[in-house]
């Protein structure tokens, strides 16, 4: 008798231990998820536009662009919004903190809006890249698109991606997001590092997740190439400087200026997507929402 309760006693402690042993790890890996990482910042510029006091007026970079944008063999006139703000980051929640807190940081968010009619109906578009300030890191990529056809969402959190979507195959997956590849939705901010400074001689870019569909979800290797803008291209000239990412015959180009913080002037695409800045200043957008407020667009964007 003396031999059994020893043996269950032990069997108990045994028990115990292993329950311990799982708790604790679940709890770590509720706690990793809960302080969820940026992935590896792109290759070292100059960040010194990031740390520029200009963030911290309590305004935000606002700028409109006529667009030329390809779909279905055409090019459909359009407009962009391109929204670049300074927020305080909350690492628990990976969301905008209300407030800017001890154990949070700086992110620099770019919104991207873009409104496209085409025929009977308009495509309605969007991405929100939060970056880290001080590394240039994504944190955060959240992207929709929407038409009469239906919504497509995509998300990167946490070193994965999550992607919904109507079209056969494409909708309710998750897969790593790499964790070295360039967004394409960020790149009208992360290129702005390498205006003043030598840029990599090529950048792994993941593809735009501001789209309907999702296919080919694969970072894509392009050579980068800085050079002075082309006057005649209309992107600025003097003053200018264009950042081309090409792989093969398919190419990405970004015309910034040179002065800080380098907005960007113009972006065309192999497609023959075309944005040209129409009007870029710094105001608290969010104050102007009431009707009157969208006088300040150019006509040709409102």
């Amino acid at each position: 008798m003396k031999i059994f309760f020893k043996s269950l006693a032990l069997l108990l402690l045994i028990g115990l231990a292993v329950w311990a042993i799982r708790s604790d790890s679940q709890s770590a890996t509720r706690s990793a998820d809960a302080s969820p990482l940026a992935t590896q910042p792109p290759p070292p510029g100059d960040a010194s536009w990031r740390q520029a006091p200009l963030w911290d007026d309590g305004k935000a970079e606002f700028c409109a662009y006529e667009v030329s944008w390809a779909r279905y063999g055409k090019r459909y006139p359009g407009r962009a919004l391109l929204i670049l703000v300074k927020e305080p980051w909350a690492p628990d929640l990976d969301v905008k903190a209300d407030q800017a807190r001890p154990d949070g940081f700086d992110v620099l968010k770019l919104n991207h809006v873009r409104d496209v009619p085409t025929g009977i109906y308009t495509y309605h578009q969007m991405a929100s890249v939060y970056l880290r300030r001080d590394t240039g890191a994504l944190q955060k990529l959240a992207a929709t698109s929407s038409e009469a056809c239906g919504v497509s969402t995509a998300e990167v959190r946490s070193g994965r991606l999550a992607t919904r979507s109507y079209f056969d195959g494409e909708g309710d997956r998750a897969l790593p997001y790499p964790a070295g590849a360039v967004p394409e939705d960020g790149l009208p901010a992360v290129l702005r590092d390498y205006v003043a400074a030598a840029p990599p001689a090529t950048l792994e870019v993941f593809p735009a997740l501001m789209t309907s569909r999702f296919q080919g979800l694969e970072p894509r290797r392009y050579q980068v190439e800085k050079r002075p803008a082309d006057p005649a291209g209309g992107g600025g000239g003097e003053g200018a400087v264009e950042l081309r990412l090409t792989d093969g015959p398919a190419f990405l180009s970004y015309v910034f200026e040179t002065a800080p913080p380098h907005r960007l002037l113009r972006f065309e695409r192999d497609d023959g997507t075309l944005y040209r800045m129409a009007k870029c200043e710094r105001i608290a957008y969010w104050q102007m929402h009431d009707p009157g407020g969208e006088a300040w667009l150019p006509e040709a964007t409102r």
